[in-house]
C-alpha cells in the first residue's frame, strides 16, 4: 500500500500569510482581553450592515445584497430570492450547510460524507453556484460543510449571469452566496462543543475583539471527527476563519479575510442502484465498497481576500474585492465499474472494481469592482450600478485507473463500437469478440463481498491542464416610480476563454501496441481553445398590486465555461436562457414568494460514447420547468413557521449516449416539501426555552440519465430543544426522528444511491462572554 503525502502546504504563499494573520490575532486578543474598548459612530454603523439579516421578524428577511450588488428590499427585485438567517440555522441546531439549505424549496445538497472534489448543489434542477462573500468557490474543496463562519445563506434562484459571470461563468440553476461572520464592535466570545451519534465529535470558537474604533478583529474555527453508519467510513475537517476591518469614519471600510480549510474521509461512492433500489438481491445498507484500509482522500483550501467600500458622496460610492486562493484534492477509491453487475460470467451478483485515483489543484485570482450612483429624477428614484470583473482558474491533474484490458483498447479493436458499460456485459462482449476475458483489475461479489488492497494505479503525473478566464463589464438600472412600479434591466458583456490541453485516445498507436501483445492503450496530448463574447441582458419588473401583494417578471441569459470535466475536443462554452414569473407577498407577519420558470440548457457536457477514460462532449441539451413558493409566517412574538414547496421537471432535450430526450434528470425529485415551526417561551419562568419540530418530504427520482432506477419517495421528522442565556447555551436535537429507512440519489458516476443514517441526535453546550 502506498500513500501519497502532500507537502505543497509548506511552500503555500497563501497559507503563509493565513498563519501570520491567524497568530497576529491571537496574540491581540490576548493582549486585549481585559481592555474595554468604546466604539465610535462609525463602526456602529458598519456592525448594522453586518447584522442587518438577524435584525428582521422571525425568520423574514427584509433586503437582500446579492441579488443586485446595492441593498435592496427584497420585494422590489424581480427575480424569487430567499435568505436563511443564523437565527434559523441556531433554531434549527443546523450542523451542515445542506441541512440549513433545505429550508428554501427546490434546492438540492452535498451528501455530507461526499469526496469535497465536486460542487453538488442544485436548484431548479440544475447546478447551482456556491459563492463564498460573492467569490465562486469552484471545486468546494476542504471543510464546505461547516456553519462556524456563516452569517446567513443568500439563495438566489436562475441565472444570474450578468452579475456573477467571474469564475467559470454564469450560473445555471442559482446563486447560493454564504456571508461570512465580520469583526463587530463589541468585544465577545463563545466556546462550545457539539457531541453526537456515531461518535460526532465538534469543537468550536468563536471571538471578537476591538482594538479600537478603528481596528476590529474576529476569528472562528470548528473541529469535526465523526464516524458513519457506514463500515470504515470517518471523517475529519476543520477550518480556520479570521478577519479584520479596518475603517477610519463611516464611509470607508476595508475588510481582510481568510479561510484554512482541511477535510480526510475515505472516499464514500454509494452503493449501485441494482441491489439496494432495483434488482433480485440486497446489498448490505452500511457496506463499504472498497479496502477496509482504503487510504484517506484529501481536499483543501487556502484563502485570502480583501473588500474595500467607499462612500465618494451622498450619490457616489464603490466596491472593490479580490482574492488568490489555492486548492486541491487527491481522491484515492476502489470504483464499481457500473451501476449494475457486469461480470455476469462469475455471478449474477458480482461488478467488476478498479483502483483509481483523482487528483486536482487550483490556482485562483479573482478581481471585481463596481461603482454605485443613487439619485432622484423627477417622480423617480434610481439606482445605477457599473462593474468589471476577471477572473482565471487554472486546473491540473491527472485521473489514473488500473485495468488489464482498458475500454478504449476494446473500442479500437471492436472498430468504434459505442457501447454502455451500465447496459452491456463487460467480460460477455470481450469474450464474444475474441474468445477470452480480461476487463477489469479485480472483480467484488458484493452479496458476500472481499476486496483485495488498494495499489496505486498509476504514475500520478499531472497530464491534463486547464485554464478558465472569465472577463466581464456591466451595467445595471434600477428605478422605482411612483413608488409601485419597480423596474430592473441590465446588460453584461461577457468573455469566456477556455484552453484545455489533455491526453487523446491514439488509435492507431494502440492498434500498433495490440498487435505486439501489449493490451494497453496509447495517448497523446491534445490541446484545444474556445473563445467566446456574448452580450448577455437581464430585465425585470416588479408591481405593487397592494403595499403587501406585488407581481413580477423577468428574463435573463447565461454563458459558462466548463472547467469541471475532460474533454474530447475542443469544449464549447454553455449557454442558458430563463424566464421567470410570481408574486411576492409581505404583510408584516406572513412573508413569501411563489413563482413559475422555464430554463433552457445548450452546449451541456455530456459522457462522449468513444472514450471509456470519463471525457466528454458539450453536445447535451436540457430544459427545467417548474414552481416553487417559499413562505415564512411570525405568528406571534414566540412562535415561527417556515414551509415550502417545488414542483421541478427537469429533463433532457436532446437524445444523447444513455439518455433519451425527454427522460428525467437524476437527482431531482419532481415534488418536495419542507415544514418547520419554532416556539420560544415567554414566561419568566421558563424564559430562554425553545422548542421546534419539522417534517421533510420528496418523492421519488431517477438516478440515472437512461431513467432505468427509481428512489422511493420518504418523508422525515426532526425536532430540537433550546435553552440560552446571556452565558450559555444548551441544545438537542434529533434528526428522523420515527427513523425512516429509504434511499437517496447519490453523485458519483451515475446509478448510485446512499441509505439514510436513521435517527440522530445531537447535544451542544457553549459559554459565551
Amino acid at each position: 500500500m502506498h500513500r501519497v503525502t502532500s507537502t505543497k502546504s509548506y511552500h503555500n504563499p497563501t497559507l503563509f500569510v493565513l498563519s501570520l494573520l491567524t497568530l497576529a490575532l491571537n496574540q491581540v486578543v490576548y493582549a486585549q482581553e481585559s481592555e474595554a474598548v468604546q466604539v465610535g459612530d462609525a463602526a456602529t454603523e458598519l456592525e448594522m450592515v453586518q447584522i442587518r439579516a438577524t435584525s428582521d421578524t422571525g425568520y423574514s428577511v427584509k433586503n437582500s445584497s446579492s441579488a443586485t450588488k446595492t441593498d435592496t428590499p427584497i420585494k422590489q427585485i424581480p427575480q424569487s430570492i430567499q435568505v436563511i438567517p443564523r437565527q434559523l440555522m441556531d433554531d434549527q441546531q443546523n450542523v451542515t450547510i445542506g441541512e440549513s439549505l433545505k429550508n428554501v424549496s427546490g434546492v438540492v445538497t452535498n451528501h455530507e460524507f461526499s469526496t469535497p472534489s465536486f460542487e453538488a448543489t442544485k436548484a431548479r434542477g440544475f447546478k447551482a453556484e456556491q459563492l463564498l462573500d460573492g467569490l465562486t468557490q469552484y471545486y468546494n474543496s476542504g471543510d464546505r460543510e461547516s456553519l462556524v463562519n456563516v452569517q446567513s445563506i443568500e439563495v438566489l434562484k436562475g441565472s444570474n449571469a450578468v452579475l456573477y459571470s467571474g469564475g467559470s461563468g454564469s450560473p445555471v440553476g442559482g446563486v447560493v452566496n454564504i456571508t461570512s461572520k465580520l469583526p463587530q464592535a463589541k468585544a465577545f466570545g463563545e466556546l462550545g462543543v457539539k457531541l453526537g451519534t456515531d461518535s460526532f465529535v465538534q469543537p468550536f470558537f468563536d471571538i471578537n475583539q476591538p482594538l479600537n474604533d478603528q481596528i476590529l478583529l474576529r476569528i472562528t474555527g470548528e473541529y469535526t471527527n465523526a464516524d458513519s453508519n457506514t463500515d470504515v467510513v470517518e471523517q475529519t475537517r476543520y477550518n480556520l476563519n479570521p478577519s479584520i476591518l479596518f475603517t477610519n469614519n463611516s464611509t470607508t471600510s476595508l475588510v481582510l479575510q481568510g479561510k484554512i480549510s482541511r477535510w480526510h474521509q475515505q472516499d464514500y461512492q454509494g452503493l449501485p442502484a441494482v441491489g439496494t433500489v432495483a434488482g433480485n438481491f440486497n446489498i448490505k445498507r452500511d457496506l463499504f465498497i472498497g479496502d477496509k484500509d482504503l487510504p484517506d482522500s484529501k481536499t483543501e483550501f487556502d484563502g485570502i481576500w480583501a473588500t474595500l467600500d467607499h462612500k465618494l458622496n451622498d450619490v457616489w460610492s464603490f466596491n472593490t474585492k479580490a482574492r488568490y486562493a489555492t486548492s486541491e484534492f487527491d481522491q484515492k477509491s476502489q470504483a464499481l465499474g457500473g451501476n449494475s453487475p457486469d461480470r455476469a460470467e462469475l455471478s449474477s451478483t458480482s461488478f467488476s472494481i478498479f483502483n483509481t485515483q483523482l487528483f486536482q489543484e487550483q490556482t485562483e485570482k479573482t478581481l471585481m469592482a463596481n461603482i454605485t450612483a443613487n439619485f432622484d429624477w423627477g417622480s423617480t428614484k434610481n439606482t445605477v450600478l457599473l462593474g468589471a470583473d476577471y477572473s482565471k482558474l487554472k486546473d491540473k491533474g491527472f485521473i489514473d485507473f488500473d485495468s488489464a484490458f482498458d475500454g478504449d483498447t476494446l473500442r479500437v479493436l471492436a472498430g468504434g463500437l459505442v457501447f454502455d458499460p451500465n447496459i452491456v456485459d463487460c467480460a460477455s462482449l470481450f469474450n464474444l469478440t475474441f474468445g477470452f476475458s480480461q476487463c477489469a483489475a479485480s472483480v467484488v461479489d458484493l452479496k458476500t463481498p472481499s476486496f483485495s488492497p488498494y495499489n496505486k494505479p498509476g504514475a500520478g503525473v499531472n497530464n491534463t491542464y486547464s485554464t478558465n478566464t472569465t472577463y466581464g463589464v456591466y451595467a445595471q438600472w434600477q428605478t422605482h416610480i411612483q413608488e409601485r412600479l419597480h423596474l430592473l434591466a441590465s446588460l453584461r458583456q461577457a468573455r469566456v476563454e477556455i484552453d484545455y490541453a489533455g491526453p487523446e485516445l491514439d488509435s492507431a498507436a494502440t492498434f500498433n501496441n495490440v498487435l505486439l501483445g501489449n493490451f494497453v492503450s496509447v495517448y497523446k496530448q491534445g490541446k484545444a481553445n474556445t473563445e467566446k463574447n456574448k452580450i448577455l441582458p437581464r430585465i425585470g419588473g416588479v408591481f405593487d398590486v397592494t403595499d403587501s401583494l406585488s407581481v413580477f417578471a423577468n428574463y435573463s441569459e447565461g454563458l459558462r465555461g466548463q472547467p469541471f470535466a475532460l474533454f474530447t475536443g475542443a469544449p464549447k462554452p454553455e449557454e442558458t436562457r430563463q424566464k421567470e414569473a410570481g408574486i411576492k407577498f409581505d404583510n408584516g407577519d406572513i412573508t413569501g414568494q411563489a413563482a413559475f420558470y422555464h430554463i433552457n440548457r445548450e452546449n451541456v457536457a455530456v459522457t462522449d460514447p468513444a472514450s471509456a477514460s470519463f471525457r466528454s462532449l458539450t453536445e447535451g441539451e436540457q430544459r427545467s420547468r417548474g414552481f416553487d413558493t417559499d413562505v415564512t409566517w411570525h405568528i406571534a412574538p414566540s412562535f415561527s413557521l417556515l414551509a415550502n414547496y417545488a414542483y421541478t421537471n427537469a429533463e433532457f432535450t436532446k437524445t444523447v449516449t444513455g439518455a433519451k430526450s425527454g427522460n428525467q434528470l437524476p437527482g431531482v425529485a419532481k415534488n418536495a416539501a419542507r415544514i418547520w415551526a419554532n416556539y420560544n417561551f415567554m414566561q419568566d419562568s421558563l424564559k430562554g426555552l425553545s422548542m421546534g419540530i419539522g417534517a421533510t418530504w420528496q418523492s421519488g427520482m431517477f438516478v440515472d440519465n437512461a431513467n432505468r432506477f427509481k428512489t422511493d419517495s420518504y418523508h422525515t421528522i426532526d425536532a430540537s430543544v433550546a435553552y440560552k442565556t446571556e452565558c450559555y447555551n444548551l441544545g438537542l436535537t434529533v434528526k428522523n426522528l420515527t427513523n425512516q429507512d429509504y434511499y437517496q440519489y447519490y453523485n458519483y458516476l451515475g446509478g448510485r444511491v446512499a441509505p439514510d443514517t436513521g435517527t440522530s441526535a445531537y447535544l451542544s453546550a457553549s459559554f459565551k462572554y
